[in-house]
C-alpha cells in the first residue's frame, strides 16, 4: 500500500534584495539598506539581536531544498550566528542553521529545508500519541513550514556591539512535498517487529530468518574487528600512543597544548566520542491504540511477558496519555531479542554492547546508560541524577517540564547531598570507568528576556507567599527600595542581581555535593538547552565541564564573557534524523535522507574537535525510538541500531572515519 502522495517543486527565487521583502532590526538592532545589503547594527546587551527579513505574504518554505544568505562580518573578531524562519501561528522555528564568521569574513550560508514528519492528509484520523500527528486532522496544527513570515539571521552569545551584512536571500533546490493519508486502509501501521508497515528500505527486515542472517553478520563482522579503529587507543579508549600525562586512576580534565580534553585514568588525552541511551529500553504505549499494530502477544505469554509494562506520564502537560494514569506498554526491541537469542538474551546484549563499541569507535556510554552495561568496566560511561525531593518553585514558568529547584529552602543543600548519597551507584563513586556526573537535564532558566532571567524571576514571584525563594526576593526588593516596595517596584537590575543569585547557589551546592558523596569525581552540569548568560557563568565557576544538549547544524557553545575562568565543554546530546528508514518523524534536526544525515554527522563532531574547548560529543541515541512513541510521544529515528537490532551500516563507517582522525591534530 503506498500511503504517500508526493509532488515536486523547483525554482529559484531570490528573496532580497526585492521590492516586497522589508528588513527589520531585531532585539534592538537598527538596521539600513545600503548599496543593496541590509547592514545591521547589533545592539549590545541583547542576546538575540538581528535582522528580521518580513516577507509581504506567508511562503512556503518547504517546497525547496535551502535557503541561502551572503552574509559578512564587519567587526574585528568572530561572531557566531542563528538563523531561522518564523512561521504564521507559531512560535516553532523552521529550517534553523548556526553558524560563525572570523573577522571580515563573507560567506554564503546554507540552511536545508528538510520536514520534519510527513504532512497528515485532510480527512486523516491521526495518530494519537504520535508526534508530528494531531489526534484528528486540524489545519491549523500542522506543519508549518509551508506558511513562513520571515526570515530571522541574529548574532548570539555576546553582550557587546557588533556590525554585520547581509547582501543576499535566497532559496533554491527541489525537494518533494510529502503528505500521509491516514484513513481506515492504514491501519494496522506496525508490523510483528515494530517496523513500519508501509515502506521499503534497507535493512528493513521481513522475517525472523532475515534478522538472523543479519545477526549472524554482524556477529562476523565484530569477531573481524575486534579492537577500536583509533590509532594507538589504549584501554580506555584513550590516545595511547599519544603524550604521557599524570595518570591519576580517574578521568580527570586538562588544558594541553592549548586545548581541553579529559585525561584518562592512564594519563593519556581523552575524547568523549559517545552514545546516549545504551540500553534496551524502548517501550511504547499501546492502550487505546490496539489497532495500531499488526502483532500483539497474549500478556500471559510467558515468551514476551517481561515486554509488558505500565508506566504513567508525569513530565509533560501537552501529550495524549498525560492524566491517564498507568498505561499499557509493549517493547517490540525486546521482543526481537527474545526471538534472536531466547529468554537469556539479556547477557548476551550487554556484552554486545561493550563489542560494538570498541569496533566502532565509540569511546563512552552517555547519559541514561543500562547500569549493568555500565558495571561491567569495559566501556567508560557518564553517571546522572535528579535533585527529586528538593523543594521547587511552584510558581508557573512558560515551557517548563520540570519546575526549578528553590536554592532558598533552608534544607536544599542537605537534600542534595542526600539525593547524591542514595541516587548514585556506590560503584560510580570510586569507579575509574566512570567519567563523571551529570545533575539534573536540561534544567531550564526560562528564555531569559535580554539576558537578565526575568522568566525565573515571574515564576518566583507567582508562587505561593511561602516560597522560601519569593520571600528572599521581596527581601531584596525591599532592602533596594523602602519597606513598602512591592515586587512591581523590582529594576531589571534587581531581577539580574537575583536570578544570577539563584545560579550561583545552584551550581555551588550541587558542586559541594558533588564533593562530598565523591571527592574528586567531576561534575558535568546540567546538560544546558536553554540558559540567560549569568547561569552559564555560574555554571563555569563551578562544574568542572559545562555541558550543553546542542541540536543544531554546528555545536556553536555560548562562551562566557568578563573574564569567567576557562572551562570544558561537552555536548551531551545532539543528533540527525531522516524519514527514509521506515519513521515518520526524523526528530530535532531532520535530513533529507541518511546520506546527508552522516555529513552532518561528521560535519558536527569535527566541529567539535577543532574547538579547544569541547571534550565530548554524545549521539542521543543508541536505538531508534519505537514507531509510535514513547509516552511522551517522541519517536525520532535517530538510532544507530533499528528496532530489530540491525546496526545502521551508514552510521558504523562514519563513527569508525571519525574515531580513525579523533586525536589526529
Amino acid at each position: 500500500m503506498n500511503c504517500f502522495l508526493a509532488s515536486i517543486f523547483a525554482v529559484t527565487q531570490m528573496l532580497f534584495p526585492a521590492a516586497d521583502t522589508k528588513p527589520e532590526g531585531y532585539d534592538g538592532a537598527k538596521v539600513r539598506v545600503e548599496d543593496g545589503a541590509a547592514v545591521v547594527d547589533v545592539a549590545a546587551n541583547h542576546k538575540f539581536s538581528g535582522v528580521n527579513f518580513v516577507f509581504p505574504a506567508p511562503f512556503a518554505l518547504n517546497r525547496y531544498d535551502v535557503w541561502c544568505a551572503e552574509v559578512s562580518n564587519r567587526t574585528d573578531r568572530t561572531l557566531d550566528f542563528i538563523a531561522h524562519g518564523i512561521a504564521k501561528g507559531t512560535s516553532k522555528r523552521f529550517a534553523n542553521v548556526k553558524f560563525s564568521l572570523a573577522p571580515g569574513e563573507s560567506k554564503v550560508v546554507k540552511a536545508p529545508c528538510n520536514r520534519k514528519s510527513y504532512t497528515v492528509a485532510p480527512g486523516s484520523k491521526g495518530l494519537p500519541g504520535v508526534n508530528g500527528y494531531d489526534q484528528e486532522f486540524r489545519a491549523d496544527n500542522l506543519d508549518k513550514s509551508d506558511s513562513i513570515l520571515s526570515i530571522i539571521i541574529f548574532r548570539t552569545f555576546e553582550e557587546s556591539p557588533a556590525q554585520f551584512d547581509v547582501k543576499r536571500l535566497w532559496v533554491d533546490g527541489e525537494r518533494p512535498g510529502m503528505t500521509v493519508k491516514i484513513d481506515d486502509a492504514f491501519f494496522p501501521f506496525v508490523d510483528e517487529f515494530g517496523q513500519f508497515a508501509h515502506a521499503e528500505w534497507p535493512g528493513k527486515a521481513h522475517s525472523l530468518e532475515e534478522m538472523k542472517v543479519a545477526a549472524k553478520a554482524e556477529e562476523a563482522e565484530l569477531a573481524a574487528h575486534p579492537e577500536s579503529p583509533i590509532p594507538g587507543a589504549d584501554r580506555f579508549g584513550g590516545w595511547g600512543a599519544g603524550p604521557q600525562l599524570k595518570a591519576t586512576g580517574k578521568f580527570r580534565t586538562e588544558k594541553w597544548n592549548g586545548r581541553w580534553w579529559l585525561v584518562d585514568p592512564d594519563g593519556h588525552i581523552f575524547f568523549s566520542l559517545g552514545c546516549c541511551y545504551v540500553r534496551l529500553r524502548t517501550q511504547t504505549p499501546v492502550m487505546d491504540r490496539e489497532y495500531f499494530f499488526a502483532w500483539l502477544p497474549d500478556k500471559e505469554d510467558p515468551l514476551f511477558s517481561d515486554c509488558w509494562s505500565k508506566g504513567e506520564l508525569k513530565w509533560q502537560s501537552r501529550c495524549f496519555y498525560q492524566g491517564k494514569g498507568l498505561v499499557t506498554q509493549f517493547d517490540f526491541a525486546m521482543a526481537n531479542q527474545i526471538r534472536l537469542h531466547g529468554a537469556d538474551w539479556k547477557a548476551k546484549f550487554n556484552e554486545r554492547q561493550h563489542r560494538r563499541m570498541r569496533s566502532w569507535g565509540f569511546t563512552s556510554m552517555g547519559n541514561w546508560s543500562d547500569p549493568d552495561i555500565m558495571a561491567m568496566s569495559r566501556t567508560p560511561y557518564f553517571d546522572y541524577f535528579n535533585l527529586d525531593g528538593v523543594r521547587r518553585i511552584a510558581g508557573d514558568m512558560k515551557s517548563v517540564w520540570r519546575k526549578f529547584p528553590d536554592v532558598y529552602a533552608p534544607d536544599f543543600e542537605s537534600n542534595v547531598i542526600k539525593r547524591a548519597s542514595t541516587a548514585v551507584r556506590k560503584k560510580s563513586r570510586t569507579d575509574p570507568w566512570c567519567i563523571g556526573w551529570f545533575v539534573e537535564n536540561e534544567l531550564h532558566w526560562g528564555t531569559g528576556w535580554k539576558g537578565i532571567g526575568e522568566d525565573l524571576a515571574k515564576s518566583v514571584v507567582d508562587s505561593p507567599e511561602d516560597q522560601p525563594a519569593r520571600i528572599e526576593y521581596l527581601r531584596r526588593i525591599r532592602a533596594a527600595h523602602g519597606p513598602d516596595a512591592a515586587f512591581k517596584d523590582a529594576t531589571p537590575e534587581d531581577v539580574r542581581a537575583f536570578t544570577a543569585d539563584i545560579a550561583e547557589r545552584y551550581f555551588s551546592t550541587v558542586k559541594k555535593a558533588v564533593e562530598t558523596v565523591a571527592p574528586g569525581r567531576l561534575y558535568l552540569g546540567c546538560r544546558f538547552c536553554k540558559g540567560y548568560p549569568d547561569a552559564i557563568r555560574a555554571a563555569t565557576r563551578h562544574c568542572d565541564v559545562v555541558s550543553y544538549n546542542i541540536y543544531d547544524e554546528l555545536p556553536i557553545a555560548p562562551r562566557p564573557a568578563d573574564g569567567v575562568v576557562d572551562k570544558p565543554v561537552i555536548i551531551g546530546e545532539f543528533h540527525f534524523g531522516s524519514l527514509d528508514r521506515g519513521a515518520l518523524n526524523a526528530g530535532l534536526q531532520p535530513c533529507r535522507d541518511m546520506k546527508e544525515r552522516m555529513e552532518k554527522y561528521k560535519r558536527y563532531v569535527r566541529y567539535a574537535i577543532k574547538d579547544e574547548r569541547i571534550v565530548g560529543t554524545h549521539w542521543f541515541h543508541w536505538h531508534d525510538m519505537p514507531l509510535t512513541g514513547w509516552l511522551d510521544g517522541e519517536n525520532y529515528c535517530t538510532g544507530v541500531m533499528d528496532v530489530t537490532d540491525n546496526p545502521h551500516p551508514e552510521m558504523i563507517e562514519a563513527t569508525r572515519e571519525l574515531a580513525r582522525e579523533l586525536y589526529r591534530q
